[in-house]
């Protein structure tokens, strides 16, 4: 009776443990590239998107802005939504007027305010001048300066369309009247007035340059802001300034996007 002989294993039937951890450890390296150059490639993917999406709904305020102010007649602007509070005084409530000095020629050159509650006005023009045919604001929910300095919604309201009544018959709405038609959109309350729309959740003004005349250093514009060459601020340009942020903090941005722009109101 022969006895077999039990010959060795091979060295090529398995792999020494020295040789399967070093294998797992190449394997998670890869792995661990791959998802990160993916995470990475998703995080661009969804700045990009937000990023987008911020200048479409900047372009989106600017074009309708644009629009309504060419089309208004007239407008007035507050510093804060709040003046819109029931007892509108046209007189004393609009931001104040102050004369900007002009270092290049030192002299006071033009008359310049700057508020975050800008209301357009505009008239009837075919039948009547003498009418409003609808009233439009727009403002941002800050009423005060620490407010403005950081990112508040941008809101949007307006009236019915009046129409423009006919060559004898007013619309029932006469310019005379600006003060008590404003008295109706009691915005100082509630901010979020029914008929309201958010235009965008989180804007904010451009800083305040040194030396900061009227503001404390890191202050912020706000928003609106009016250029005239008299001291009637109807007569004169609107400033749009906005900066629309998305993201969680001032610190950790996904996108901003911010527009510059100077109009003023047909006569």
């Amino acid at each position: 009776m022969k006895t077999a002989l039990l010959r060795p294993r091979s060295r090529a039937a398995g792999f020494t443990l020295v040789e399967a951890m070093f294998s797992v450890t190449i394997g998670a390296l890869v792995i661990g590239g791959t998802l990160s150059t993916f995470v990475i490639g998703l995080r661009t993917m969804y700045k990009d998107h937000q990023r987008l999406a911020s200048n479409a709904s900047l372009r989106s305020f600017m074009a309708q802005i644009t629009h309504e102010t060419v089309d208004a007649s007239y407008f007035y602007l507050f510093p804060y939504y709040t003046a819109l509070d029931g007892s509108v005084n046209l007189t004393t409530d609009p931001a104040p007027l102050t004369q900007d000095f002009d270092s290049a020629t030192d002299i006071f050159d033009r008359w310049v305010a700057h508020g975050d509650c800008l209301v357009l006005v505009t008239k009837t023009s075919q039948y009547r001048s003498t009418d409003i045919r609808q009233i439009r604001i727009y403002y941002r929910v800050t009423a005060s300066q620490a407010e403005v300095n950081a990112d508040a919604p941008l809101r949007y309201y307006e009236t019915a369309d009046w129409g423009e009544g006919t060559a004898g018959t007013s619309n029932g709405h006469p310019l005379s009247g600006l003060a008590s038609e404003l008295n109706a959109i009691v915005l100082s309350s509630d901010p979020l007035l029914a008929g309201s729309k958010l235009i965008n959740a989180r804007s904010q003004g451009r800083r305040v340059p040194p030396p900061y005349t009227g503001y404390t250093a890191g202050d912020a514009y706000p928003m609106f802001s009016t250029e005239s060459a008299t001291q009637t601020s109807t007569n004169g340009f609107i400033s749009i300034n906005i900066e629309f942020i998305n993201g969680t903090t001032r610190n950790d941005l996904l996108s901003t996007s911010s527009f510059n722009y100077t109009i003023s109101p047909r006569r």
